[in-house]
């Protein structure tokens, strides 16, 4: 029965050991709190702060980045209607000179047109005059010859203004 003692004495309870193992336990977890778990929980914290520092740096940066973004849509926006604009007041106005040379030249040549219809008619008047003074000239020669004697120019020239009148009509 020796054998059977002696595992007793090995498998019983010592509540002296238990509690001086509970006791060595809280020991330990309140060193490692001081010493380990403080620290580190610090050393967390910071890296947290740094994080979201980090975060906020970001974010205000994008948003900076954003409201320049938009800054340079507008700048855009406003270049491409300036642009335009420009290039629409250009066409106007090179349309509206363009207006103006034709209509320039269409009353220049109206004039000349109309000056030219002056010397015309002015020509063919004179042409006219001319060639009654001829024909009349050469019908009086011709019928002072044929009649043998003076006629009367005054009256002769008178039947042929009219002769040729009525021609010419």
């Amino acid at each position: 029965m020796i054998v059977a003692s002696g595992t007793l004495d090995f498998l019983s309870v010592n509540v002296w050991h238990i509690l001086m193992a509970i006791g060595n336990l809280l020991i330990l977890v309140l060193i490692l709190k001081k010493f380990l778990f403080k620290p580190v929980q610090n050393i967390l914290k910071q890296r947290e702060e740094e994080i979201s520092g980090a975060y906020s740096k970001a974010e205000e940066a994008l948003k900076e980045a954003e409201s320049e973004r938009e800054l340079y849509r507008e700048k855009l926006d406003g270049a491409k209607a300036e642009a335009d604009e420009l290039i629409e007041s250009a066409s106007k106005r090179a349309k509206a000179e363009s207006a103006e040379i034709i209509a320039n030249a269409r009353e220049e040549a109206a004039v000349r047109r109309k000056h030219a219809e002056e010397d015309i008619e002015l020509s063919r008047r004179k042409a006219a005059e001319e060639l009654k003074g001829t024909v009349s000239e050469m019908v009086i020669e011709l019928a002072s010859e044929v009649v043998g004697r003076e006629i009367d120019e005054k009256a002769h020239k008178e039947l042929i203004d009219e002769a040729i009148s009525s021609l010419g009509e």
